[in-house]
Parts: C-alpha cells; structure tokens; sequence
C-alpha cells in the first residue's frame, strides 16, 4: 500500500536465468471498468528482475520504466474504448492486482500461466488530509489540507 504519487518497487525473484515473463497490471475503477497493461523482461543470472533497472523488450513498453505497468493502464479489449482511468473518490484505494505470466505473450493475447502474483493499493490522500472541494463558475477542483 502506498500513496498514489509514490513509486512501486517491484520486483521478482525465484525464476529461473534468463526465464522470459510478461508481468501484468490489471485494475478496475468505481463501476468495473477493467484497465490492464502488460510488459516483456528477461531474469537476469540469478533469476530476478527490478522494474526500476531492468529493461521491458515488449509489450506496451520498452525500456527501464519502473512506474510503467502502472501508467500504461488502459481499457481491456473488452471495454469501450478511450476511458480514462481516474477515481471518483479519494477516500479508497485503487487496488491493482500484478501477475508474473510464463513466457512473453503480445498486449491482448491470453496470457500464459501465472506464476506469481500481488495486491497494490494505491491511496489517493494520506491519513488525516482534509479535502475541500472548490467550484467557481466552470472551474472544479479540490483542496487538501495536511493534518
């Protein structure tokens, strides 16, 4: 769990060198909408991997995103299209189920099998802040106010 501007550290140990995975983000927003994303890495020699060094080879990424199963959400196939992924409400987490998939599979293709899987809850306010919604002629926003 941790605050929705904070960066994940994630990581994956116990595959074998060199084994291929497609990590997965799956989240849904307050009516069930479902957002994925997914990505390509390799293990390294002692089987594991680090988002915050090693290198996504495919999927809807390439290159060292530590943050980017997390910002490439996007609607599942299923789903119409062009949603944007953003809470109505700040008083609960968007919870984003993580899986480690066997071997690489493209954006939209079944996934292997999981191998490995997680639970983030990303908070929208830290305990104790108060928001305060504003709203003058067609400008909306919210205050937050520390503790």
């Amino acid at each position: 769990a941790g605050l929705a501007d904070e960066r994940v550290e994630t990581r994956v140990a116990g595959l074998s060198p060199g084994q291929a995975v497609t990590l997965r983000a799956v989240a849904a927003d307050e009516r069930g909408c479902l957002f994925h994303s997914c990505a390509h890495y390799r293990a390294d020699s002692r089987g594991e991997l680090h988002l915050g060094t090693d290198a996504s080879h495919g999927g809807d990424y390439i290159g060292v995103e530590p943050m980017g199963l997390f910002w490439s959400l996007a609607p599942a196939a299923m789903e119409r299209p062009y949603q944007r992924l953003v809470p109505r409400s700040t008083g609960a987490p968007m919870k984003v189920e993580v899986l480690v998939h066997q071997g690489h599979s493209p954006p939209g293709a079944m996934p292997g099998p999981v191998v490995a899987k997680a639970e983030v809850e990303r908070w929208f306010m830290a305990p104790g802040v108060r928001r305060i919604r504003l709203k003058e002629g067609v400008v909306r926003g919210s205050l937050f106010l520390p503790p």
